[in-house]
């Protein structure tokens, strides 16, 4: 019972954080022009020219959590 309910837990966890993961790749490609996002499971990976420079600039690209709100 406990391992079930403890494999449970892990499905509904692990698709919350793929639901979360999938909505900031789309933010960040609405609020963020240039940058190429691809989002794989619950990783997401920005790339483009010249990113480290806008990184330093952008408070959106430094703060992607504030895009989930």
């Amino acid at each position: 019972m406990l391992e079930q309910l403890k494999a449970r837990g892990e499905r509904v966890g692990r698709q919350a954080a793929a639901d979360t993961a999938g909505r900031l790749g789309e933010r960040v490609r609405e609020a963020v022009p240039g940058v190429s996002v691809t989002v794989e499971g619950i990783v997401v990976t920005l790339s483009g020219r010249g990113l480290w420079r806008r990184w330093l600039a952008d408070p959106a690209l430094r703060w992607l959590g504030g895009l989930l709100r």
